[in-house]
């Protein structure tokens, strides 16, 4: 592939301009006529390449066999080192160039469109991706390509929780041949998670019972009837369909499909059967369910946990003090760690220990009083916030990728505990990571816009075998407009920084309240002046982008042009996108951390209130003494004592028996 090329696909690939669901190959593609969005035009990338071959960067005779399995084996390489983006840049000029329009039989080149599905799927481009594996798909179910393509769809859907669109996509292909079992029950899958979001727990059991043992989707369905099961109170329906996940041998003749959900899924149908047996009472059951689950797993701390409420609960103490003391060396950052505290003292009040109670409950409340004191203080300011919750996900994603990362409790500082004990909201990690994405694609914007405008003036101002002419008047025009309006966009973030380190003298105390005040006012007058400002540049701008684009009609090219547009009507949208997403993933922020603030405050408080049953046990305790000697009965401790003081005289001396005592010795003795 030539370096022009290689450049085009580079730009295509970073804007995200890859197939629609459902666009056709590049063969129909590239006499197809244009569609115009608002007067400009959304071409695809087989469209350059036809533009390409007319303008003659392309020759369409390098499109051989040889260089098919070549190029091909080189994308395959990059592929397989983990290069998801060059790779797919060098899969597009294989399947979208019109070198190889004539090999779409060819096991090479369906191998390569396949193949960039995946590293596109890799590179988090699914929407592009899902398009790839739809064309292998519509070669039939007998193609080699249709069973792998179907289930990347169907792992599209259950990545982005997109079931609808991916499952319309996948029934729009008309296919020639009924659906194998398993992609029918892939799809079942799929509309029985879509009937379970809207709470029709009959239909969505109805289309699970559908997916045959099979299935690599078998597990996933068994556990989603367990789920509904119990979610309508059916707990003996729940446990038989978590029993046949959980009883089925690794090594049976008929066991479920092995792959990355296998031992996930099993797991947590043990801990489910556990928590039924836990809800019902049968705490015997519950601990052997919980015994089940192995030491490498994710779902060990709940595990423990459990298992030592359900030993507490049926009075068997030293068992569940022995849970709990594994569960604390294994697990002291877990969340669970604030209910364990609660439960450690608990069992100490069950065994009569109150002295140890209340020297526990002493401990505890010192602890957590500086805790909770910190989390109403960085719960007040977003900032504050915002830089906890990142280094909480940054904490949870070196733990999922190294369950062994755990941090030393001996080195824990106050933020250390604090994120330890909160819980991550699965929604609110992918939220954090598209805002994160959105920040990224804001920075990276503006540059995609210069390097598209660029190569349009480019294009526009060069022929091929000319000599490029001199930028006209409107040209120069658009270039300051842009660079003008990026300017003012830039000092706005200067002037949200600004705003940051005004509250955070304000929090800390090194800047007068009066000052503050006065320093806020003039922000606000500043912001006031900039969104002005930056509403003229943009006028600015845009009327200078459309004067270019009247004067490059014929010379620009019209796709070039729309995706130029089309570039800077992204750039804005990540802006506006990533302000909105802000601010949602500000507020679920602070919901955490007040749910977090009043979870502590709570356990903070029953610290306290054991602490009085302590105090309690321990005057009740000693008025069963009092009453015991007030009627001539001593209290165990004191027996054999005082029966030994009874036997020797003044003047005589005791040695302890150092001897053996028979159990027999002791027989009806009073």
């Amino acid at each position: 592939m030539r370096r022009t090329e290689a450049m085009w696909v580079a730009l295509l690939l970073l804007l995200g301009a890859g197939p629609a669901v459902g666009q056709k190959p590049a063969s129909q593609v590239a006499s197809a006529s244009k569609k115009a969005r608002g007067g400009a035009v959304e071409a695809s990338i087989a469209e350059y390449y036809a533009a390409l071959e007319r303008m003659g960067l392309i020759d369409i005779e390098t499109g051989t066999q040889r260089a098919l399995s070549r190029e091909l084996e080189a994308a395959e390489a990059l592929l397989h080192a983990g290069a998801a983006i060059d790779a797919a840049v060098a899969l597009y000029a294989i399947v979208e160039s019109p070198r190889f329009d004539g090999f779409g039989d060819f096991v090479a080149y369906q191998n390569a469109e396949y193949y960039l599905g995946v590293a596109l799927a890799m590179a988090g481009a699914y929407d592009s991706a899902l398009g790839y594996f739809l064309r292998s798909i519509k070669r039939g179910t007998s193609s080699m390509y249709f069973a792998p393509a179907h289930r990347w769809a169907v792992d599209i859907a259950l990545e982005v929780r997109d079931y609808k669109k991916v499952l319309d996509a996948l029934e729009g292909v008309k296919l020639d041949q009924p659906l194998p079992p398993e992609a029918s029950g892939e799809r079942a899958y799929l509309r029985a998670r879509i009937a379970y979001a809207k709470s029709d727990f009959r239909a969505a059991e109805g289309q699970l019972t559908r997916i045959g043992k099979k299935s690599r989707l078998f597990s996933s369905a068994l556990y989603l009837r367990g789920v509904i099961r119990t979610r309508r109170g059916d707990f003996r329906g729940a446990s038989e369909a978590l029993c046949e996940i959980a009883d089925t041998s690794d090594d049976d003749e008929f066991t479920f499909v092995i792959d990355e959900r296998y031992y996930t899924i099993k797991d947590l149908a043990r801990l489910g059967l556990g928590r039924i047996a836990h809800e019902q009472g049968e705490y015997d059951d519950a601990y052997y369910h919980y015994f089940q689950i192995p030491d490498d797993s994710d779902s060990l701390p709940s595990a423990l946990f459990e298992a030592a409420w359900s030993m507490y609960q049926q009075r068997d103490l030293a068992a569940a003090r022995d849970l709990l003391a594994e569960f604390m060396d294994n697990f002291p950052t877990s969340p669970l760690g604030l209910e364990a505290r609660l439960l450690a003292g608990y069992i100490e009040l069950a065994d009569c220990q109150f002295d140890a109670a209340h020297a526990y409950y002493d401990k505890l409340v010192a602890e957590f009083e500086p805790i909770v004191a910190e989390i109403n203080r960085i719960r007040r300011f977003p900032e504050r916030r915002a830089a906890l919750l990142a280094r909480a996900i940054e904490r949870w994603r070196d733990e999922r990728a190294d369950p062994t990362r755990r941090l030393a409790v001996g080195n824990l500082t106050m933020n250390d505990r604090i994120i330890g004990l909160l819980r991550l909201d699965p929604g609110f990690v992918r939220l954090h990571e598209a805002v994160q994405g959105l920040h990224r694609a804001a920075g990276e914007a503006p540059h995609v816009v210069r390097a598209w405008s660029a190569l349009g003036r480019r294009l526009g101002r060069t022929a091929v075998g000319q000599v490029a002419r001199q930028a006209s008047i409107e040209e120069e025009d658009a270039d300051d407009a842009n660079g003008l309006l990026e300017d003012i966009r830039r000092l706005g973030d200067e002037l949200a920084r600004a705003r940051t380190e005004l509250r955070r003298g304000l929090r800390w105390k090194t800047l007068p309240k009066d000052a503050a005040e006065a320093e806020g006012k003039r922000l606000d007058g500043l912001e006031r002046a900039l969104d002005a400002l930056e509403a003229r540049a943009l006028r600015a701008a845009r009327q200078a982008d459309a004067a270019v684009e009247a004067q490059a009609a014929e010379t620009l090219g019209p796709a070039v042009a729309g995706d130029l547009r089309r570039a800077r009507a992204l750039a804005e949208a990540s802006r506006k996108l990533r302000s909105r997403l802000g601010g949602v993933a500000s507020r679920l922020a602070k919901k955490s951390l007040d749910q977090l603030y009043w979870d502590t405050r709570r356990v903070l408080d029953k610290a306290r209130l054991g602490k009085i049953d302590a105090i309690i046990g321990q005057k009740r305790r000693l008025d069963i003494e009092v009453q015991d000697l007030a009627i001539g009965r001593w209290p165990a401790e004191l027996r054999g004592r005082l029966w030994e003081e009874s036997l020797i005289g003044d003047d005589e001396e005791y040695w302890p028996f150092e001897g053996e005592y028979w159990s027999d010795e002791y027989e009806g003795w009073r």
